[in-house]
């Protein structure tokens, strides 16, 4: 009861009904709650935006070079009709061949063998005015009838080379022993004298003079063919030459035929000037 007396009216007990809805209280906590979520989500969005926004520029973009046009092809030649051949390029012609300097004409030749050196005509009256044309002084000695096994071992050999010193010794053998039986016995005393005409060093030029034969031998020529080493072997007897009365020796014709065969043969190994 309120002061004075009154009783004052109570308010009816009314409570919400769901069916009723929500209250206005709520639809304003639920506008709130909706703006907040509004404003959050913004915020979201404009946080991941900035660092694409505050990036680099993008380059401008290249034009693509032109392509360069490609190189043309070569002419291509027509086939050629069938049957026709390319000619060949000519071969380089060589270049000239160097000719080896001419070796000095020897100071002294010894001559030494038997009668066939033709002392006083035959071959060495032919032979030596070659030689002596060049400066060269020619000796000459034969020994009439000597065979190759005494002229090896008599000694007047190596006197004669003794006393001449020569560059270049020619030996003239093998016509008195043209009908041995025996030939090859010879093969040690053919390689005995052309050493001893090669000099102790070995390195004299020498040459040993085959005869040119007036009939046919029995192998005397051949051995000393494979033994005169190292002198050279002038092979002659195959030579026709005129001979003298005794059909053997060379006359003076005879003598100037060997001796022209054998400066043909001579010159290209001594390598003489004209």
């Amino acid at each position: 009861m309120s002061p004075g007396g009154v009783c004052a009216a109570r308010r009816p007990d009314r409570r919400r009904d769901p069916a009723d809805g929500p209250s206005r209280g709520e639809r304003v906590r639920g506008r709130l709650r909706r703006r907040r979520a509004l404003i959050g989500a913004a915020a979201i969005v404009s946080a991941l935006a900035a660092p694409a926004c505050s990036g680099p520029r993008p380059r401008p973009a290249v034009a693509p070079a032109a392509p360069v046009p490609a190189a043309p092809d070569p002419p291509v030649a027509p086939p050629e009709p069938p049957g026709t051949a390319t000619p060949a390029e000519p071969a380089p012609s060589p270049g000239p061949t160097a000719t080896p300097p001419a070796e000095p004409p020897p100071a002294v030749v010894l001559h030494a063998g038997d009668s066939m050196v033709g002392t006083y005509g035959g071959l060495a009256r032919a032979l030596g005015p070659r030689f002596r044309a060049l400066g060269t002084k020619y000796v000459d000695d034969s020994q009439p009838g000597i065979g190759i096994a005494a002229f090896d071992v008599n000694g007047r050999f190596a006197k004669l080379l003794a006393a001449n010193e020569p560059d270049l010794v020619l030996v003239t053998l093998g016509a008195n022993d043209a009908a041995i039986p025996s030939p090859w016995v010879l093969a040690k005393h053919v390689a005995s004298i052309a050493r001893r005409a090669a000099g102790p060093d070995g390195k004299r030029r020498c040459i040993w003079m085959g005869p040119p034969m007036w009939k046919k031998d029995t192998g005397v020529l051949d051995v000393i063919a494979n033994n005169a080493a190292p002198c050279a072997f002038f092979d002659a007897r195959a030579l026709s030459v005129q001979r003298r009365r005794d059909g053997i020796h060379p006359s003076d014709e005879g003598g100037e035929q060997w001796a022209a065969a054998f400066w043909a043969f001579y010159r290209p190994h001594a390598l003489i000037s004209p």
